[in-house]
């Protein structure tokens, strides 16, 4: 039989779509990583015969890449990492590898094996939750809840959005979804804060879904030894703060302000605020004591001292913005920078700087909160008092 025969034969018996489920099941159980929803594009193009370009052309997940990225970047490793995973399975041979034109045969190959996933992969990918949500992605886990990458199929071209499952019906988790419901629904009217877009109950678990933003993460532009002018980081700030203002004009700390909870928008490079799941409403009854201390890593790098005793306050917000704009002006990590008696970070000496600014960024990370600016809506003043071009 020619290869041809075998190809149509083989996707008699799988669908493209479940050959990508098949692979990135496959993938998982050696890695304990997801095929990216990009990756599952270039597959899906590659198999449907389609050229790079036409993958950049026609695919929304890849229209805002370049096709060099597409075919140099993301093509390249993707097959290099598919390659290592098929000669670990013992599907391909040692000087077999994967490439564009043989990556059907090979998931074939696969599929003849009776290669299956163990257990460990996620049951909820691919479920389809309220007949509309289709769950793509594991994105993050936290305490209380898993948020996933998902696609709306009730909508044209299938548009992504993210879904947060609540882990327990607990009380605290009730009170944190209906909390989380709250505020998001009221702040997500702003155009550069996510918008709820449901909220329900189904198989034993809370769900919220809301908005997905198409953009890159803050923490990929700052680059550890690439400092930033001082303009630029003066208009990141104003941008950042922007957004605050209306948080704190709705009596809301956001308490999670850091790199990768502020994405750059894709469609027209505004700063959008995301992940409001540390939210303390002023005005709550409920107490959120001790949340904060249980985020770990970096994140860590942007919380002052008041609120790691459980004890946020406006100006909370206003101390991790300081941080960022001092990590993107001295090209430093955070947690490099020491700090003298008084617990104030010493960081000028790493820095082009004029004084000016300095001395907005110094109060806005002073260690004595009651010395910093209150509220964003005097630290973006601050800034638009310098008088500097931001463009």
């Amino acid at each position: 039989m020619c290869s041809c025969c075998t190809s149509n034969l083989s996707h008699e018996i799988m669908t493209v779509e479940e050959a990508i489920f098949f692979l990135d099941n496959l993938v998982y159980e050696q890695t304990e990583k997801h095929l990216s929803r990009l990756q599952q594009s270039i597959i899906r193009g590659v198999v449907g015969g389609l050229t790079y370009q036409e993958i950049q052309q026609n695919d929304p997940i890849a229209r805002g890449y370049t096709v060099g990225y597409l075919g140099r970047y993301v093509g390249y490793n993707l097959w290099k990492d598919l390659t290592k995973v098929l000669k670990q399975a013992e599907i391909i041979g040692q000087e077999e590898r994967v490439v564009g034109a043989n990556l059907w045969d090979s998931i074939m190959r696969a599929v003849q094996k009776g290669t299956q996933p163990s257990n460990s992969v996620d049951p909820i990918l691919q479920k389809l939750l309220r007949m509309r949500y289709r769950i793509r992605e594991h994105l993050v886990s936290t305490e209380y809840s898993n948020t996933y990458l998902a696609e709306d199929e009730n909508l044209p071209d299938r548009p992504l959005c993210l879904v947060k499952r609540l882990k327990t019906q607990s009380e605290r988790t009730s009170q944190l979804f209906d909390r989380e419901t709250r505020v998001l629904y009221r702040l997500g009217k702003h155009d550069r804060i996510p918008e709820l877009l449901a909220r329900f109950e189904e198989d034993g678990y809370f769900y919220l879904v809301y908005q997905f933003i198409e953009g890159q993460p803050l923490y990929q532009e700052l680059i550890e030894g690439q400092p930033w002018e001082e303009h630029q980081v003066i208009a990141l700030l104003k941008d950042i703060l922007e957004v605050l203002v209306f948080v704190h004009k709705q009596d809301v700390i956001h308490r999670d302000v850091h790199p990768q909870n502020l994405i750059r928008r894709t469609s027209d490079g505004k700063i959008v605020l995301i992940d409001f799941g540390a939210v303390k409403e002023i005005n709550s009854s409920h107490n959120s004591t001790g949340q904060t201390r249980s985020r770990g890593g970096t994140q860590q790098d942007y919380i002052p001292p008041e609120q790691a005793i459980g004890s946020p306050k406006f100006c909370s917000d206003i101390y991790a913005v300081g941080i960022i704009g001092i990590q993107a002006l001295t090209g430093m990590r955070p947690k490099q920078l020491r700090v003298d008696n008084l617990g104030n970070l010493i960081w000028q000496k790493n820095a082009t700087v004029t004084p000016e600014f300095a001395r907005v960024l110094d109060q806005m990370v002073l260690y004595a909160f009651p010395q910093r600016y209150p509220s964003a809506t005097e630290a973006l003043q601050a800034l638009q008092n310098l008088g500097v071009s931001s463009d």
